[in-house]
């Protein structure tokens, strides 16, 4: 008996850019969408010409860019040339946390894929407790079939990327949390703002955020001075034990193949099927 054996899914997240560029994106829109228009009936007078065949009179007027038009694209221009953007501690922080969510969804995503031959050890897990168990020759032929139309042999190297990928889970989930740890201190962030007007600086000025987990420590370095920001996050450590405590209910634990014999539907009507018998 063939098992078909599906992948973990997990979602992403993306928030608002800080910088509103939005007037001038929908006026530069307007004019490129009536050149484009414009080209297109040069392009088919053109062609048809070449063929005899007369445009009607006014067959252009819709492309015309108005006065209205270039105005507003003008005043917007000027908007944006006269404007002074700057970065608060709330909006760069803000996006180092955003950056080190998708990391760490980007390495979860390696691990679910490095983890697809250990879920074929919980197929066979599954298949061999069942034969031994029942002691029924069937399901042990079974077993024998699995083994022989699938790939479940687990490799040295197939350890090895499985193991670097939970190294990797851990160490994004950490930068990212250090972040949000900083993100949710009003007085951390306070403190930070002062810092950084007090040295005249701003924050668009600053690099990427970075965080040691061995000292805890989260700093910031700005690219047009020798401002450097250095802040002790051991106080929002957890223990493995609150860990394991949260991944037991987690989703993604939850939904797993250890967990949830529904997560072997092969469709996706049987899962819910499935889960609605649970």
């Amino acid at each position: 008996m063939k098992k078909i054996i599906p992948t973990l899914a997990l979602s992403l997240s993306v928030s608002a850019q800080a910088i509103d560029l939005s007037n001038l994106v929908t006026t530069s829109q307007s004019i490129v969408d009536t050149f484009d228009n414009g080209i297109m009936r040069v392009s088919g007078m053109a062609v048809l010409a070449g063929q005899g065949g007369i445009a009607e009179a006014g067959t252009v007027d819709p492309a015309k860019l108005s006065y209205d038009q270039a105005h507003a694209y003008n005043q917007a221009l000027s908007d944006t040339s006269n404007a002074v953007y700057t970065m608060s501690a709330e909006e760069y922080v803000s996006g180092q946390v955003e950056n080190a969510h998708t990391e760490m969804n980007t390495a979860i995503s390696a691990y679910v894929g490095a983890a697809q031959v250990l879920i074929t050890a919980v197929v066979v897990n599954d298949m061999a407790s069942d034969a031994e168990e029942s002691q029924d020759a069937t399901q042990a032929q079974e077993v024998q079939g699995y083994i022989a139309d699938n790939d479940v042999e687990i490799s040295d190297t197939h350890v090895d990327t499985y193991n670097d990928s939970l190294d990797a889970v851990e160490e994004s989930a950490q930068v990212f949390a250090a972040f949000t740890a900083v993100q949710n201190d009003s007085e951390l962030m306070a403190e930070m703002q002062t810092t950084v007007d007090n040295a005249g600086e701003d924050f668009l000025n600053a690099g990427m955020a970075t965080f040691d987990a061995m000292t805890g420590d989260a700093s910031v370095a700005f690219n047009t001075s020798n401002l450097v920001m250095s802040y002790n996050m051991l106080g929002s450590y957890v223990s493995v034990t609150d860990i394991l405590a949260a991944g037991e209910t987690g989703d993604f634990y939850t939904t797993g193949p250890t967990y949830n014999n529904c997560f072997f539907s092969q469709t996706q009507e049987e899962y819910e099927a499935c889960e609605s018998n649970i």
